[in-house]
């Protein structure tokens, strides 16, 4: 089987839509989706959508945290690679700026 679609989800604003508001690029034989999710809760759900709809990798935004990351490979069932971007401790503050509890 040849690699040919992955996504990326990553923590919007709070009024994104998954469904509707997504971009999808395809280039050469890739198809790419990136998904907004307004909250950590709805990442997994997302998740399961994307592979039933034939993502073969899920790559899960550092801003989510790496308990979501776990949350989204259980709730994939194992059907799909998972993984998560992560930021440096020299960035700690920024990404506490940009994402306050």
């Amino acid at each position: 089987m040849a690699f040919s679609s992955w996504a990326f989800i990553y923590l919007g604003l709070g009024t994104e839509d998954p469904i509707r508001d997504r971009a999808v690029i395809s280039v050469g034989g890739l198809t790419t989706t990136i998904v907004p999710v307004p909250d950590r809760a709805l990442a997994a759900e997302v998740a399961k959508q994307l592979v039933a709809d034939g993502a073969q990798l899920i790559e899960v935004c550092g801003g989510l945290g790496p308990a979501v990351v776990t949350e989204v490979l259980a709730a994939t069932e194992g059907k799909v690679p998972v993984g998560g971007t992560n930021y440096g401790v020299e960035s700690i503050h920024g990404l506490a700026a940009l994402f306050p509890q």
